[in-house]
């Protein structure tokens, strides 16, 4: 029997560093017998998810051979491609029209592919550029398609009542993005909506190991304002100061991290912070995995549902986190120490309380994960997806 095949879109995956939780479903919908084909509409930086490059079709936003698929598909499908084209011009903002624009000819071009590859159905990974690729390369191949929305891309309202409304199944990996999106279009269709969570790879269930002397707390993200680096760098401080001793390892790169530094150097934490720089997501896993973190804590004023949140909670690592977003979704009910955004005592005092309590880590170790076990198990999530695909036996 021929395996289902799925096209499957994204921004840059298996490149870059924005895409690289996508792996995991990728892997599992192979082991699962479906036959994918990972196709980034923009594929930029090194290649993250060495294990998907013989699955993926690697093509710049625009090339000669998408410039002379583009014309083709005009010259084959006139009506149709016009009627694809009008379509963008109900972007709802300049920024959002251009960069919709700027992906036309590669979504013509894919709409080639999908027929000839004979794909099943094409799955677009963010609400914004990948999934306006999708929507007309299923336009004008016949092809069904569906999205993801995630978090950030929500709010730019990219065509949100068109895909909503032509989509097979928009899924949302947190009841919360759902209710943004229903604040950002307002009389949307909502009627092929659902929640399917982020998957990821389950490690075998293990014993809490004893923690680290000193004990390591991890934040790995971006230097992005939305991350409050200077947050956690506050909280760290106040609890040195008091004669905690501990470290805090920030892995992650971005435009405020000599900001972060020059803080770290007037608390006085040269010998508590480490700055890691960008890490691969193979090499945190394997310090989760081994023990060698006690903690992680994410104080973003911004998050879905964090993959970070989830790794870490699938690894038995307890976890600290603003509530904003999805994350009461994965924290709550005891499954992690939920704070208020923007307030580095009550960071401080999580720390502390988990750092002096074992009691309290193993609670919530075994807590988060078990509801990843529940909801966030790769195996799980894409046995549903299958099933929103048409794929399932």
């Amino acid at each position: 029997m021929t395996p289902p095949r799925l096209l499957y879109v994204a921004s840059s995956f298996p490149y870059g560093q924005n895409d690289t939780f996508f792996g995991p479903e990728v892997r599992e919908l192979v082991r699962q017998g479906v036959d994918v084909l990972a196709v980034p509409v923009r594929p930029r930086g090194p290649l993250t998810t060495p294990d998907a490059e013989s699955r993926t079709v690697r093509k710049p936003l625009l090339d000669a051979e998408i410039a002379r698929a583009a014309v083709a598909e005009l010259v084959r499908a006139p009506a149709a491609t016009i009627a694809a084209f009008l379509l963008l011009l109900q972007s709802p903002a300049p920024k959002v029209l251009l960069r919709n624009l700027a992906g036309f000819p590669k979504a013509l071009w894919l709409a080639r592919l999908a027929r000839s590859w004979q794909a099943d159905h094409i799955h677009a990974h963010w609400a914004g550029p990948p999934s306006t690729v999708a929507l007309i390369a299923s336009r004008l191949s016949g092809v069904p398609w569906s999205f993801t929305a995630h978090l950030s891309d929500i709010p730019a309202r990219n065509l949100l009542h068109a895909k909503s409304s032509s989509a097979v199944f928009v899924r949302f990996i947190a009841h919360a993005m759902q209710d943004l999106a229903r604040r950002c279009a307002p009389g949307v269709d909502e009627t092929r909506w659902t929640v399917v969570r982020l998957g990821v790879e389950l490690p075998p269930a293990r014993r809490q190991p004893p923690a680290n002397d000193p004990p390591v707390v991890l934040f790995a993200a971006r230097f992005d304002p939305v991350k409050r680096h200077a947050a956690l760098l506050d909280a760290v401080a106040s609890l040195v100061r008091t004669g905690e001793r501990l470290e805090l390892w920030l892995a992650g790169s971005g435009r405020l991290q000599p900001a972060a530094e020059e803080q770290a150097r007037e608390l006085g934490l040269g010998a508590t912070v480490r700055f890691l720089g960008y890490v691969r997501n193979a090499e945190i896993l394997g310090w989760l995995e081994a023990g060698a973190v006690d903690a992680v804590a994410i104080p973003s004023d911004w998050e879905g549902v964090s993959v970070a949140m989830i790794e870490a909670l699938a690894h038995g690592v307890p976890t600290i986190a603003t509530d904003v977003g999805g994350t009461a979704e994965l924290l709550g009910d005891g499954c992690g120490l939920l704070i208020p955004p923007g307030d580095p005592t009550a960071l401080a005092d999580a720390i502390r309380r988990l750092l002096h309590s074992p009691q309290l880590r193993q609670d919530v170790s075994r807590a988060g994960r078990a509801r990843v076990e529940q909801e966030f198990a790769v195996e799980r999530v894409v046995a549903r997806l299958r099933e929103l695909f048409g794929f399932s036996d």
